[in-house]
């Protein structure tokens, strides 16, 4: 939902919210994901939207109108004010088609991605749907919702095989869940790797310890704290993520 919100300094900032009801399976759990997941992209250097948290109040919710949409809003937002998770809106875009070609430009870029999406588990950048924008010769990366799945408290991964162990890649087979990046990355370069591989180990605490900070308490707090955990045992496992990806992309 594009809304029209009002900053700290007064200025109108135009953002696509989320907030919990937004559509029958979004959770809090998917907020802590998205925004953890969307702020460690930023910090890798892709380009992705920026973030930000927005204050829902009850007089926002009194001025919706009285249609189905708008009485499915007042009911989501029946407990305002609440927090929801905002994606700064880009400008001018399009939306990327399954058509569109990685240019050499873009290509570290793509490589990043692929990398960060099959860390973060995001099963939501398939050929079916990109959620990715283009702007000019540039793509901007949107919608990190499907990040940490394992981590959330009703998460279905329970025994499930982690992606820096055998086989616990599978974005690279054929068919529209396939991720958009992946023919790209075929052959992809060592240095590249090392480089993901170095920044990762690198990973601090305190960096994670502030991903986490920047969750507001009332959402899920239990997946917050199951991504601390995800994110160590990634540091301590890039070396084996890396040997994986470099398996898959051979």
């Amino acid at each position: 939902m594009l809304c029209a919100c009002d900053d700290v300094d007064g200025n109108v900032r135009y953002a696509y919210v989320k907030y919990e009801n937004f559509h029958e399976d979004l959770t809090t759990d998917h907020l802590v994901g998205e925004l953890v997941a969307n702020l460690f992209a930023l910090d890798l250097g892709l380009p992705a939207a920026e973030p930000c948290l927005v204050t829902i109040e009850p007089r926002f919710v009194e001025t919706l109108p009285d249609t189905a949409n708008g009485q499915r809003l007042r009911a989501a937002l029946q407990y305002a004010p609440l927090t929801a998770f905002g994606s700064t809106q880009f400008s001018p875009v399009r939306r990327w088609e399954t058509s569109d070609l990685v240019h050499k430009n873009q290509k570290r870029d793509a490589a990043l991605l692929y990398l960060f999406d099959t860390l973060v588990e995001n099963t939501d950048r398939g050929c079916g749907n990109p959620n990715l924008l283009v702007s000019g010769l540039s793509f901007k990366v949107i919608d990190f919702g499907h990040s940490f799945q394992r981590c959330h408290r009703s998460g279905d991964y329970n025994g499930s095989i982690m992606p820096w162990e055998c086989g616990g890649i599978s974005n690279h087979f054929p068919g529209t869940m396939q991720h958009i990046m992946f023919p790209s990355c075929r052959g992809l370069e060592d240095d590249l790797l090392d480089d993901f591989t170095n920044t990762l180990e690198a990973l601090t605490d305190g960096k994670i310890e502030d991903y986490i900070s920047s969750v507001p308490v009332k959402w899920c707090q239990d997946t917050a704290c199951e991504i601390i955990d995800y994110l160590v045992q990634a540091r301590k496992h890039a070396g084996e993520f890396i040997d994986q990806v470099r398996g898959v992309l051979k």
